[in-house]
């Protein structure tokens, strides 16, 4: 009692108290101050540690130097000292306590994240199902916290299966911080595991477990996104927590459809295959007659529509009028839902070619949806002439999506346009070992060749290789590359047509007969009468596409079969009514598709100065057309006879000479 009331006289609690509030404030000030300065985290430690060791100095100080004290009293020295250093290391031991033990680990100072699949610990395939649908509800979730810098799901698929290295994975993906978890349903019942890890520090930030019914899915994604957010110091809007809140559907069946169509849309499985289209679409459609309020598979509905009829050529219109319908009613029910603009975004762009309408659609969702919304920015950036600012954009994305391959595909075409070659064929490449067995990428990079350096042996070597794979159908929508280099290159197009069936070709911009593309490889081999008899052939079926679907390069195949055919007059009105429903000032990209057209027609029909004017306009611009093209493309043949056309192609009159293809023997 007496050492106790000698504290008290000494004012040793007091300064106790001062000094606890001067480490407190310490501690405010030095956490964002390291973190403004980039000093590292064991910064921190030492503060800490320091601070502790202070709480016995100041008792002993305050003891000893209190000037208002009476004359000491008859306590032992030892006591006096065992005590004193006792009441220190007390005092000091919560703040040690709390930074070692208790504290959650400081999250990085950059804000990238990947959330890798979850593991199915169920598994039934609707286990799987259910997995892969939290995996991509809590990427959507995520990817609304707008200061969040979230990898896509393309880059983090491959890690679905295997063996995780978080260390090595944060590498390849450029992050530095990974959510994994595990998902493990019995019939109504789910427990769901949750983790958030340093991928640099290998150290775990935050972990919970969740066992609940089915019913509470949308609570669990909201508790975890918010979790995430709290541990990554993210800030949440108002409108963002409102909408974290919010589920999705009232359906649980509704949602397990919904689940099962994602894994098919176009975003999932990028080579747009009509049948895959067709299952997801269908599945959309059972989860809304399910839900009618539905709106996110309304959105994701339209969405697939809107890519369907534009990358296959052929889709009646009155899907365009379905994807309208679901657009504007996921506008009704959430007009802020990120894929509800997004939605809007295609619908303009796809369906009404209204460029400036869409770009503020997709500029709408960027904050929700960077991810799919800062490609769709670009792609309409394209359309409008502005090359520079989508190539900005498309590399901006990259980061998010460092393992996508038709991203690269994409930034590499647009580098094609403003003809970057060698920075295309890097993309081209890096794009090549992410996917070495793509047919896609390796069609894309043999074109590339022919376009920069005239050279057609990749070409040639791709297309034998690939006929055997081509869909029987021949409705792939990526088939307007494969048909692209089947005009260069008549002989090995000779031995596609023999490999698939198909009547017709559904390439991005036209539906193409056989007999055209048939007729196009043999007149460029010298045959003349074989081709005319094809170019008859198809006549019947291109006029007919132009009543079913009136596009622009649609008019174009029809005006290439009326040149063949020798009809002048009709070959340049259709190619001149493809130009004036897409002219360059309307679509920077594709219009200078239908002037290439024009062009072709123009030399076919011998209008020699036409022709040469508008290739010397085309390669002054962005554009398709190269020099390496004019060269190796045997449409171009009527032109060779032309000083002013072989300048343009940058080849002599004997390369002309000896530029007609010959049949293998």
């Amino acid at each position: 009692m007496s050492l106790l009331a000698e504290l008290k006289r000494r004012r040793v609690f007091r300064a106790l108290i001062g000094y606890g509030i001067a480490a407190f404030a310490v501690l405010q000030i030095i956490e964002p101050l390291m973190h403004a300065l980039r000093w590292p985290d064991a910064v921190l430690g030492y503060v800490v540690v320091a601070l502790a060791l202070g709480f016995p100095i100041v008792v002993a100080i305050a003891w000893i130097f209190d000037v208002g004290a009476a004359p000491q009293s008859n306590l032992s020295r030892t006591r006096v000292a065992l005590a004193l250093a006792f009441i220190g290391v007390l005092a000091g031991a919560p703040g040690v306590a709390w930074y070692f033990v208790l504290r959650r680990p400081a999250p990085p100072q950059d804000r990238s994240i990947a959330v890798l699949p979850f593991a199915n610990l169920g598994g039934e395939r609707e286990s799987a199902w259910f997995a892969d649908g939290l995996h991509d509800e809590l990427l959507r979730q995520i990817s609304r916290l707008g200061d969040l810098q979230v990898i896509s799901r393309t880059s983090v698929l491959q890690y679905k299966d295997g063996a995780r290295n978080l260390r090595e994975i944060g590498e390849a993906l450029g992050v530095s911080t990974i959510v994994e978890g595990s998902v493990q349903r019995a019939g109504n019942h789910v427990r769901v595991e949750a983790r958030l890890l340093d991928a640099r520090r290998d150290r775990q930030l935050w972990a919970e477990s969740y066992d609940r019914d089915l019913t509470d899915v949308f609570a669990i994604e909201s508790a975890i996104t918010e979790e995430i957010a709290h541990a990554l110091h993210a800030k949440l809007s108002a409108a963002q927590t409102l909408q974290l809140a919010r589920k999705p559907t009232q359906s649980l069946e509704a949602y397990d459809l919904y689940l099962r169509a994602i894994d098919y849309d176009q975003d999932h499985r990028p080579d747009m295959r009509p049948a895959d289209l067709a299952i997801s679409e269908d599945l959309f459609r059972q989860a809304i007659a399910l839900d009618s309020s539905f709106a996110l598979a309304r959105a994701r509905l339209a969405i697939s529509l809107l890519h369907r009829f534009w990358w296959v050529a052929g889709t009646p219109r009155v899907v365009l009028e379905e994807a309208r319908h679901e657009t504007e009613e996921a506008r009704r029910l959430d007009r802020d839902l990120p894929q509800t603009h997004l939605a809007l975004g295609y619908l303009h762009y796809y369906g009404e070619r209204h460029f400036e309408e869409a770009l503020r659609e997709f500029e709408a969702a960027r904050n929700g949806a960077p991810g799919e919304a800062l490609p769709a920015i670009a792609y309409v950036q394209r359309r409008l002439g502005k090359f520079e600012e989508a190539i900005r954009n498309l590399r901006e994305t990259v980061p998010l999506d460092p393992r996508s391959s038709p991203l690269l595909l994409s930034l590499a075409e647009t580098l094609e346009f403003v003809r970057r070659y060698p920075d295309a064929e890097r993309f081209y490449n890096q794009a090549l070992r992410i996917t070495p067995d793509s047919d896609s990428v390796r069609i894309r990079l043999a074109h590339l060749h022919e376009k920069w350096k005239g050279e057609r042996d990749m070409a040639k070597k791709v297309l034998l290789d690939v006929a055997p794979r081509l869909d029987p159908q021949a409705r792939f929508a990526a088939l307007s590359f494969v048909i692209i280099l089947m005009w260069h290159n008549p002989p090995e197009a000779l031995e596609v047509l023999r490999r698939v069936p198909a009547e017709t070709f559904a390439g991005g911009r036209a539906v193409y007969p056989r007999a055209l593309l048939a007729a196009f490889a043999h007149e460029a081999l010298g045959d003349a009468s074989v081709a005319r008899i094809e170019y008859k052939r198809a006549l019947p079926a291109l006029e007919e596409a132009i009543r079913k679907d009136p596009r622009p390069a649609q008019y174009s195949a029809l005006a290439l079969d009326y040149a063949g055919l020798g009809r002048k007059k009709d070959a340049l009105e259709a190619a001149r009514r493809g130009l004036d429903l897409l002219p360059l000032s309307q679509d920077a990209m594709f219009g200078a598709f239908q002037l290439i057209d024009l062009a072709l027609v123009e030399a076919r029909v011998g209008e020699m100065e036409a022709a040469i004017r508008d290739i010397d306009d085309l390669l002054s611009r962005p554009s398709y057309l190269s020099p390496g093209l004019l060269r190796i493309d045997p449409r171009w043949q009527p032109l060779y006879g032309e000083a002013r056309f072989r300048k343009l192609a940058e080849m002599d009159a004997a390369q002309a000479l000896g530029s007609r293809p010959q049949v293998p023997r």
